[in-house]
């Protein structure tokens, strides 16, 4: 049995009962030796004068023979025990003793004193303590003992039993008693020592268990360790793998990454490996391996083996292995080798392979490698998430990065603020607006961007207004203190119970200084041509009348088509002078309670004329009684004209266009609906935009300014009311507006 020692830990190495037989039986074989050539001395010179010299000399020789014989398998035992099996050596004692006991029986025959008791007693009293002494050396393995015994005392008592006489057939059948006595004395001692080897070995091995639980935590806890300071580096695995070689008494080793191709053909890219460069190419490719990594595709191989079976891989003879593909030129031959897949549930995600340990692998190794195994799945999961969270911190970067060109490419300023108002971020374009740069703006207030005028509780410096209560039109404040018009479009994210809102900022004040130019131009322009406009149509209405004299049939015509386009211009003008006043709120409502089937019906009276123009047919297809609108009644008509006249345009002759009229609990609404060809899809959306026409290239067919329907929007939505329409192309339209009904 060996000693543990306790500071490098290294496990006892406990022998088997064979082993421990053998070593006991060899460790006496040099006091047996001796103790018999001492005894042959002994006896020999005390039986020189008595037998024949002749005999004694030939037994002598024999004898000296047979323990030379002993003592060279002895020398053979102590110096070469290691190559050869326990078995093998057992044998070797087992007909090393048997010869011993023949030549000691032969002495029954060579040295026995016919007729002469006392050296016969010394003879068997000799033989008796020779048997008696080989308890010491041979009880421990009963075919040794038995067979010595047996061939030292049973010619003895054969030759006595020979003898004629009462001492000799007595001393015979002490003979077979002493054996019988010896051979009982020998099975104790056996079981007495099989039972202490027992103990010592389940001793040695509880011993080893935990040494190898305390070398194994020392490892993991070391390699954990490392793995934290370093942050997951490949040290932490090389640490780990050259720790699990000198634990398992491995040579060298590695451990791999099992990855997949495009294909999903597995392969191995090695994390950490023994480096056991043989020569210039190999220092090269292990040098490779540590800056860029090591891949390995040919998994016909013993660790190819491995990952494709899914299963553990162990060979303790390689070079006879099929499995094998054979190592390169120059590298350490394999003497053994084992293979553990690692998986991380179903998923095979690792292998840990080691090579050349002394005395092979065993099968219960993946079972004692699992702690380490577990580990080394612990530390793949760990670096996959810190893989994953670098690509993704990366995408994000990127992302940032892009979103951050596109808002600085963005010619409108983009802001994000958090829920008091804070800003978080400013693009460049925000900075040329305000005239602050993002290091100066961001982290202050969204207050310091916008003139008090903008909102009542801007003033307040304690309270900052619910940022989605701004209205969309402010008035901002430059870094110098002028303030501009601009526009603020707010959309809000929500995330983990948060919101950040992002504004999208557009200066608007040349849009607005052009807009009242425009404005104020149509207003006058409208304005300087109302009065001659009005003069031309009353002269041109006496003209017609005939109040001048009869016209000529030709001249009439050109004067009541002059007529009817002066008409065309005042009306175009009066929607002019009331989208001006719309837009700068200058329009008063008269509101009041009236009746819209009659208000209807007045409309179609007034409108006949464009119903005969363009051959339709205004009629109430349908009506509810006691609708009554509380809005202004003139304009109100003046909506409805308008969606008569665009109805009139767009149907086929000889068409109908139906009037609807309903109510629900809070709106009448009136609806027209036309025959036509319908709005366009694309056109849609800018149907109610000023000076839009779905036709508006200079060779359209269909008159108009494009405008009556925007005023028709502006108006309805003053008075509190919704307008809208349904269309559908090459099959007409509907338009429709609701106003308050009024209460009684």
């Amino acid at each position: 049995m060996g000693v543990a020692n306790q500071d490098n830990l290294i496990p006892v190495q406990h022998t088997t009962l064979v082993e421990e037989r053998v070593r006991i039986l060899y460790r006496g074989i040099p006091l047996s030796v001796t103790v018999t050539l001492l005894l042959e001395f002994l006896l020999s010179y005390s039986h020189w004068d008595i037998i024949g010299q002749g005999d004694l000399i030939l037994w002598n020789i024999l004898m000296l023979c047979a323990m030379a014989l002993r003592t060279v398998n002895w020398f053979l035992w102590r110096n070469t025990q290691s190559n050869l099996s326990a078995e093998y050596w057992l044998t070797s004692f087992r007909l090393g003793t048997l010869l011993g006991g023949l030549m000691w029986g032969s002495s029954s025959f060579f040295m026995f004193a016919s007729y002469n008791p006392a050296y016969q007693a010394l003879l068997a009293f000799t033989l008796a303590g020779v048997a008696s002494g080989s308890l010491t050396t041979l009880a421990v393995d009963k075919l040794s003992v038995a067979g010595f015994v047996s061939l030292a005392i049973v010619p003895l008592s054969i030759r006595l039993f020979a003898e004629d006489g009462q001492i000799a057939l007595s001393m015979s059948l002490m003979s077979a008693l002493f054996i019988v006595f010896v051979l009982s004395a020998s099975a104790r001692a056996r079981e007495q020592m099989e039972t202490n080897f027992a103990k010592n070995t389940r001793l040695i091995e509880w011993g080893n268990e935990r040494l190898q639980q305390q070398q194994m935590s020392k490892i993991i806890s070391q390699a954990q360790t490392l793995f934290i300071a370093e942050d997951g580096d490949k040290k932490t695995f090389e640490h780990l793998l050259e720790s699990t070689v000198e634990f398992t008494g491995s040579k060298f080793g590695f451990i791999a990454d099992v990855l997949h191709d495009e294909e999903n053909k597995p392969y191995l890219n090695m994390i950490a490996m023994t480096n056991i460069a043989w020569d210039k190419h190999s220092k090269a490719s292990y040098a490779d391996y540590k800056t860029k990594g090591m891949k390995f595709t040919n998994l016909d191989t013993l660790f190819g083996a491995a990952v494709i079976d899914g299963k553990p891989v162990i060979s303790n003879n390689p070079a006879i292995d099929m499995r094998a593909g054979g190592v390169p030129s120059g590298h350490p031959a394999l003497t053994s080798f084992i293979g553990i897949p690692i998986f991380n549930n179903t998923q095979q995600i690792a292998l840990l392979g080691l090579a050349n340990k002394e005395n092979g692998y065993s099968d219960d190794q993946p079972e004692h490698l699992k702690p380490i195994t577990n580990l080394i799945v612990q530390f793949s999961i760990a670096n996959g998430h810190k893989r994953q969270h670098l690509i993704d911190k990366e995408n994000i970067k990127r992302q940032a990065n892009h979103t951050q060109a596109i808002l600085n490419g963005a010619f409108d300023g983009i802001i994000t603020l958090n829920e008091r108002g804070t800003i978080i971020s400013f693009n460049h374009a925000a900075e040329a607006i305000f005239g602050y740069s993002a290091e100066q703006i961001i982290g202050g207030n969204l207050r310091i961007l916008i003139s008090s005028k903008s909102h009542p509780t801007l003033l307040n410096e304690e309270e900052f207004p619910n940022i989605s209560d701004l209205p969309h039109e402010l008035v901002g404040l430059r870094k110098n203190g002028k303030e501009f018009e601009m526009e603020l479009a707010l959309s809000t994210i929500h995330d983990d119970g948060s919101a950040t809102h992002v504004g999208v900022i557009r200066d608007i004040s040349h849009r607005k200084q052009t807009d009242k130019i425009k404005n104020e131009f149509i207003a006058t322009v409208s304005h300087e041509l109302r009065t001659p406009l009005t003069s031309i149509s009353a002269s041109l209405a006496i003209i017609e009348s005939g109040s001048l004299g009869v016209l000529p049939e030709k001249i009439g015509s050109l004067v009541q088509i002059a007529k009817q386009n002066s008409l065309r211009l005042q009306n175009l003008i009066n929607d002019l002078l009331d989208m001006d006043r719309l837009l700068s709120n200058k329009i008063e409502f008269e509101y009041k309670k009236f009746d819209a089937i009659a208000l209807v019906q007045q409309t179609i009276a007034a409108n006949q004329y464009i119903a005969e123009k363009h051959q339709v047919k205004f009629q109430i297809a349908s009506a509810t009684n006691h609708c009554y609108i509380h809005a202004d009644e003139m304009r109100t008509q003046q909506v409805l004209s308008h969606l008569f006249s665009n109805a009139a345009k767009f149907s086929n002759p000889h068409s109908l266009v139906d009037v609807a009229i309903s109510n629900s609990s809070n709106y009448i609404k009136i609806s027209v609906s036309d025959q036509g060809i319908g709005i366009a899809p694309e056109f849609k959306p800018n149907i109610f935009n000023l000076f839009t026409q779905a036709d508006s290239s200079t060779t359209r067919k269909k008159d108009g300014s494009g405008i009556g329907l925007a005023i028709s929007k502006e108006l309805i939505e003053k008075m509190g009311g919704k307008i809208g329409f349904t269309s559908s192309l090459g099959h007409g339209s509907c338009f429709y507006f609701e106003l308050p009904i009024a209460k009684n």
